[in-house]
């Protein structure tokens, strides 16, 4: 359910799991595959964001004769900070999301333990 609607009907994503070491196993993939994935191009465009801003700023006092490019310039620079702390905020809750699916995976773990699995 989607807040009080039924979710629209699609295939499933993932096998139905069907023992713990699947789970575990899905478990690590869905990370691996997705979470660790989105973080990692976060990172990369949180760093294009943060270059350029230094460009923009650099431009900005280049054209410092000519206000309005100037000034347009400073605009652009700022906007790419304001998606470079965007974008850092998105990466907190992929590093949020990244510390339950390992908490998960522990659980997981323990519950095989207690299963007598290796």
């Amino acid at each position: 359910m989607i807040g009080n609607k039924m979710r629209p009907s699609r295939e499933r994503v993932i096998v139905e799991l069907e023992n713990l070491d699947q789970a575990e196993k899905v478990e690590e993939t869905i990370r691996t595959g997705y979470c660790d994935l989105i973080a990692e191009n976060l990172i990369a465009w949180i760093a294009a964001e943060e270059d350029l801003t230094e460009s923009y700023t650099k431009l900005s006092e280049k054209y410092k004769e000519k206000r309005e490019v100037s000034d347009g310039l400073r605009e652009l620079a700022d906007e790419s900070g304001n998606i470079t702390g965007i974008v850092r905020t998105i990466l907190k809750s992929i590093e949020d999301m990244q510390k339950i699916m390992d908490k998960r995976r522990t659980i997981l773990q323990l519950l095989s333990q207690k299963n007598g699995s290796p």
